[in-house]
């Protein structure tokens, strides 16, 4: 289907919102349900203790207390922050697992067209992705007397709304951030004092408009949705909404980690804690020739999929080998154009001299892997499991060191029947060696490597 649209699934556990592009999935946003802590949320919140590693856990009335990153001497807006005292902050990272959310004493307001901040620097800036000189003065001219308070940027979207959309809609965000800032003043911390859009909202906010159609499957979210945008449609189709348009294909797909190139090439995509590195390959196709191609293929799927799974923080792309500096600056390029279609803000860093090419891309939310799987149980995350020859040798180990006190000479083993028929010739060995009973447990069900003895004398 041509053009572009949003499909909005709220029948499954999360929200799910898909952005397609003529057809074709280009972001997917998964909203728990139950999440309150959103990023953006701004609070009243209170200092409960001061860390020595330049942190302060803030109360904002949740579960657990958040972390605030501290300026030099622990400072907070050019004074020295004190234990219990209050002030507003908005949430800049959201919490997972064991990680909890991060906020910051330099509160902000989006909207469409331009972002306003107090941040008691007063500066007025324009998106670097706006590049003509006379559009960027012009922008920054029509917003420059608003405020005598508040930093402002105008974003992308304001390029093509023209000076008095933005500036009106900068009016009005001031109006409202001095509302909510007054608020504050008289409010006893811990409270919530403005209410982020969800990432649902902000999707449609960023990306609808009068040119994208939004598609939802519940009636009362379609009317809730369809009171900021009048494009938008109920779908009532007996499939669900994902299935019927071939969004869920896409979804399933999403987190192959080989993914093959029409040029015959292919990326494997590894995620790790520290970084997410990016290989490509050259795969089945092998002509000298067609390797700087592969390259840039591989360099815009490697952008789509960084866009897709929202991957953040720093990413390695290890590219195909060039020896030819022309080609590695038109890859260069080619990729910096492919992330500036990519709401979220990156930078490519450059290439080291391996051919590494180094990217950091903002961290806002998780990666769409942490909110779809669990580390395996079987595994414990790691990707592998141990052969089952060396884990019948770990029994063996344990069962010699039982029997070899002498003070027991019946064994009950409990495994999985594949480790203990790898283990049963030495086991009987260890019978006769030992003239002791060892009794074999199958438990099918139970993790690869686990195993359990139950000890006693006869």
């Amino acid at each position: 289907m041509s053009g572009r649209r949003i499909y909005v699934d709220c029948r499954s556990p999360f929200y799910r919102a898909a952005y397609t592009e003529d057809g074709r999935l280009s972001e997917l946003i998964l909203e728990d349900k139950h999440n309150t802590v959103l990023p953006g949320n701004i609070y009243a919140g209170r200092i409960e203790r001061i860390l020595p590693s330049g942190f302060a856990f803030v109360d904002i009335g949740e579960k657990e207390p958040v972390f605030l990153q501290l300026g030099r001497d622990n400072t907070i807006r050019g004074h020295r922050a004190k234990g219990n005292e209050e002030f507003p902050v908005q949430v800049i990272k959201e919490g997972y697992d064991e990680k909890r959310a991060v906020v910051s004493a330099d509160i902000s307001r989006s909207g469409k067209y331009c972002v306003v901040i107090d941040d008691g620097k007063k500066s007025i800036g324009v998106s670097a992705k706006i590049t003509d000189s006379e559009k960027r003065e012009e922008l920054s001219d029509c917003v420059r007397d608003i405020s005598d308070k508040y930093s402002i940027v105008v974003r992308t979207a304001g390029r093509d709304a023209g000076p008095s959309a933005v500036k009106e809609e900068a009016e009005a965000i001031c109006a409202e951030m001095d509302e909510m800032l007054q608020k504050a003043e008289y409010t006893r911390a811990p409270a919530l004092l403005y209410r982020e859009d969800s990432p649902l909202f902000r999707l449609l906010r960023d990306i609808g408009g009068e040119d994208c159609t939004v598609v939802v499957n519940d009636e009362h979210d379609c009317q809730k949705i369809k009171e900021r945008y009048s494009d938008t449609e109920l779908y009532t189709g007996e499939l669900p909404l994902f299935m019927n348009f071939g969004i869920e294909k896409e979804v399933n797909e999403l987190f192959c980690r080989k993914i093959w190139l029409k040029s015959g090439g292919y990326i494997v995509i590894d995620e790790t804690e520290a970084m997410t590195v990016i290989d490509v390959n050259s795969g089945k196709a092998q002509k000298v020739g067609r390797l700087f191609n592969i390259n840039c293929e591989a360099a815009k799927e490697a952008a789509r999929q960084i866009r897709l799974r929202n991957l953040s923080g720093m990413i390695i792309i290890d590219f195909i080998n060039m020896q030819s500096r022309e080609e590695k600056e038109k890859l260069y390029f080619l990729l910096k154009d492919e992330l500036k279609k990519d709401r979220v803000r990156s930078h490519i860093v450059g290439m080291t001299e391996l051919g590494l090419m180094q990217i950091t891309r903002q961290k806002i939310r998780e990666p769409l892997s942490r909110y779809i799987y669990r580390p395996c149980p079987m595994c414990g995350g790691l990707g592998a499991i141990k052969e089952k020859e060396l884990v019948a040798d770990d029994i063996i180990s344990h069962i010699i060191n039982i029997l070899s006190t002498g003070f027991y000479n019946e064994i009950t083993l409990s495994a999985n029947p594949r480790i203990l028929e790898t283990a049963r010739p030495a086991l009987e060995a260890l019978e006769r060696k030992y003239n002791a009973k060892i009794r074999l447990k199958s438990i099918s069900t139970s993790r690869f490597d686990w195993f359990e003895t139950e000890k006693s004398r006869i």
